[in-house]
């Protein structure tokens, strides 16, 4: 007896009892959706609800297995066994395929979260951006190519197993897959299309964002303070709060410092005319001198510049002034130091003060051939650090004042934020036009025209093609719908047929689902391989592209298989080819 039977059985009898589907559930503890189903034939009762269930209806538990009413006189022992043991056999049944259509539902489910989340987590990657225009650096899902490697292993074997679950599940028996061999090949060719194009699209995005990353290395901003006129950049008066504000920031390296004094050889003058003879400079690098390096200076044993980013009471000299004195490496000499001043904002050096004397221990001079001192500028008489200039400022309680200052953008990406935090440090814009011709080094010039067009440029482009990724989302939805239709509309007989055969919509929907589902995974996997092949490029862009379409063209697929199961099967049956 077949579950049709056994379900009208109920119907009529729970009839006769004059119950409802609802009473009935609640006197046996189930759904009333339990029961519809019993009587649609499209479940059965578990064996131990079937004493209750007779019982409630006012039958034998006999008449039940048997689905009929059956007279006491007509009862024997072979029937009942007979009965007994197609219900046991039935119930098992149903329990079993209960307990598969579990596993393929959680497998596919895994499968489904996976591809979902690994979906999420792409379009997370496309769009990460921001204000900023940060290119995904330092982003919480880690570096995309690993995540989506594994990931997309993941979603694989999951939707491998959930394909084998439902491959050996004996109600999808008619899955065929070279049943229509053309069809399939269509599918597939198909499949590897849209690949190649998504992938193209999203390897598009990938090599702006990533020429959009290393623009600041390409174009670096170029910084230095000047006059409010950018008529100087040297030789100005720049408040020690920039100068802390400019070491303390992060969008600030290369930060190159220069402070200018004058000196003489010995102690300072004790009254008289001052015999100033010597042109010394406190600076934190030697590319604050210019073009200079360190295989320029001769070093005394275990010295190097890295004494220039300290307070340290050391000096490099001049061979020239080596020579003339006589100096050895090591040797310390002492300096009387003189410093500037100005009676007014706009004239400089008008008057030399006495700071302090000092003792230096010679670390080093210069060898400089005379073509680089030609191209470039003359090298100081005495170099001394300028942490040293400031602390003698500090110990003689006198204002301190820097003399240039130049420096690169450390992130031009993060431009906005470094002008803003210029700014707070009353920084402003140099302007040819200005009316202020002082000597205060509070003005700002950058050259950052070229990176601003080519980072404007590149992310209009990006944000354009960005823009038209739901569209192509959609399109690959439309695309899987319009060639499902089309391949599979001369296949509504046979759709027809399963169905007249005692196969349900859902049933039917499954074995066509996973027909296609084969197909386009195929079709995926040579289509990922084929375009690492062309474009040369692997890893995650390749496992997101595949995901992408999977999910979007069996979206598409799903829709074109409902559309078709929506027809009568009467009228499919007698349409041809």
């Amino acid at each position: 007896m077949d579950n049709a039977a056994f379900g009208k059985f109920i119907r009529a009898s729970r009839k006769e009892q004059g119950l409802t589907q609802k009473q009935l559930a609640d006197l046996l503890h189930v759904s009333d959706k339990t029961v519809s189903k019993w009587e649609n034939g499209a479940g059965f009762p578990d064996i131990k609800l079937l004493e209750p269930l007779a019982s409630s209806l006012g039958v034998s538990l006999l008449e039940l297995m048997q689905s009929e009413r059956v007279s006491e006189a007509k009862v024997d022992r072979s029937d009942a066994e007979q009965a007994v043991a197609e219900t046991i056999s039935r119930s098992e049944q149903a329990e079993e395929r209960k307990r598969l259509m579990w596993k393929v539902k959680l497998l596919l489910g895994a499968c489904a979260c996976g591809t979902l989340y690994l979906v999420w987590i792409g379009i997370c990657y496309l769009y990460d951006g921001g204000e900023k225009m940060r290119v995904n650096e330092g982003a919480w899902y880690g570096n995309p190519v690993t995540f989506y490697v594994w990931a997309g292993l993941l979603v694989i074997l999951c939707g491998a197993a959930a394909v084998y679950m439902l491959w050996k599940d004996e109600r999808l028996s008619e899955v065929k897959i070279g049943r229509h061999k053309i069809k399939g090949a269509l599918t597939i060719l198909m499949d590897m299309l849209v690949v190649l194009l998504l992938h193209t699209y999203l390897s598009g995005i990938a090599n702006n964002q990533e020429q959009l990353a290393r623009l600041p290395e390409l174009l670096p901003i170029q910084a230095f303070l000047s006059t409010p006129d950018s008529s100087r950049q040297a030789g100005l008066f720049i408040r020690e709060e920039v100068v802390d504000g400019l070491q303390d920031s992060g969008h600030v390296k290369d930060l190159k410092l220069t402070v200018r004094m004058e000196a003489e050889s010995g102690a300072l003058s004790a009254g008289g005319e001052k015999k100033t003879e010597l042109y010394l400079e406190g600076v934190n690098c030697l590319a604050a001198l210019g073009n200079i390096e360190e295989t320029d200076i001769v070093w005394n044993k275990g010295e190097s510049a890295a004494f220039l980013q300290e307070t340290a009471a050391k000096c490099v000299v001049s061979q020239e002034l080596m020579e003339q004195n006589g100096w050895k490496l090591g040797e310390q000499i002492t300096l009387g130091q003189y410093y500037y001043v100005r009676e007014d904002e706009r004239y400089m050096w008008t008057q030399l003060l006495p700071l302090e004397t000092a003792v230096y221990e010679i670390a080093g001079y210069a060898d400089l051939q005379q073509t680089k001192l030609d191209t470039f500028m003359v090298f100081p008489d005495v170099v001394i650090p300028f942490e040293t200039v400031r602390e003698a400022f500090h110990r003689q309680e006198l204002p301190f004042f820097a003399d240039s200052a130049s420096f690169y953008v450390a992130d031009s990406l993060e431009l906005n934020e470094f002008k803003q935090e210029m700014r707070d440090l009353s920084l402003r814009g140099a302007s040819p036009f200005t009316q202020d011709y002082s000597l205060n080094g509070d003005a700002l010039n950058l050259n950052d025209v070229v990176f601003i067009n080519a980072a404007t440029y590149l992310r209009r482009v990006i944000d354009v093609v960005r823009a038209f990724f739901p569209f192509v989302l959609i399109l690959i939805v439309c695309v899987g719908y319009l060639v499902t239709l089309l391949l599979l509309q001369s296949r509504r007989n046979e759709m027809a047929l399963l169905r007249s055969l005692g196969l349900g919509k859902w049933k039917c929907f499954r074995i066509f689902f996973t027909e296609q589902l084969v197909l386009v995974v195929t079709g995926i996997v040579a289509g990922s391989v084929l375009s690492v092949l062309i474009q040369g490029n692997y890893g995650g862009s390749s496992v997101l592209t595949g995901c992408l379409v999977g999910v979007f063209y069996m979206l598409g697929n799903s829709l074109a298989l409902w559309k078709l199961m929506q027809v009568s099967v009467m009228e499919a049956l007698f349409q041809t080819e």
